[in-house]
């Protein structure tokens, strides 16, 4: 009996992920539809800003008020591995790359630690997945190599990063959280199955589309 259940387990998961993702799709339809109605309110205020990274970094500061734990952020494409999720905002409090306070988001899909930046508004804008369960949207992260894409599309931008490496470090370091060498970083287990250590993805911008 038990293990049957051990066994339905990552089924289980996957599905609740799947439900998740489809709910978070319809309320990130839904976001930008009020983001889009922040920003007519400031149009005055944006349009005044010339340079093309700041215009982006104070839409990005915008969207970022109306952003709750469990909120959609965004949706994260990785072509090479086959990775289409929508993105779950985190906690606004110190986070942790272990057992921390993301791991009821995690169980809907991707989760951005809510402690780092959104895109275009500073650096890095970190992303963790899940490697096994709820769907196992970064399996395959490991798969990954140098020059990849990996497209993060918001309410206020596309932002298209290349993969620039890939490093492992141990759970309870989350100093690479505080790395301002690169604007994206995407943290899974490692390896598939335990937390012996974390492996991690940095990504560098390479281009961005404001809408």
């Amino acid at each position: 009996m038990i293990g049957g259940i051990v066994l339905a387990y990552p089924f289980w998961s996957a599905g609740y992920a799947g439900l998740q993702q489809g709910r978070l799709t319809q309320a990130l339809a839904q976001s930008a539809v009020v983001f889009d109605n922040a920003v007519r309110a400031e149009t005055a205020t944006i349009d005044a800003i010339h340079r093309r990274q700041d215009r982006l970094a104070a839409l990005a500061s915008l969207f970022a008020k109306q952003l709750k734990p469990g909120s959609p952020v965004g949706t994260l494409r990785i072509p090479r591995i086959g990775v289409i999720k929508v993105i779950t905002e985190g906690e606004h409090r110190p986070p942790s790359l272990g057992i921390g306070n993301d791991q009821q988001y995690l169980r809907s899909g991707p989760t951005h630690y809510g402690l780092t930046p959104l895109p275009g508004a500073g650096q890095p804008f970190a992303v963790a997945g899940h490697r096994t369960t709820y769907g196992a949207p970064f399996f395959k992260l490991n798969l990954l190599n140098r020059g990849d894409v990996i497209i993060v599309s918001m309410p206020y931008a596309r932002l298209v990063y290349a993969v620039d490496k890939e490093t492992r470090v141990a759970p309870s370091d989350i100093s690479v959280l505080a790395d301002r060498g690169y604007d994206l970083v995407l943290t899974t287990c490692d390896p598939p199955g335990w937390a012996s250590k974390r492996l991690i993805v940095w990504a560098t911008l390479v281009r961005f589309t404001l809408r």
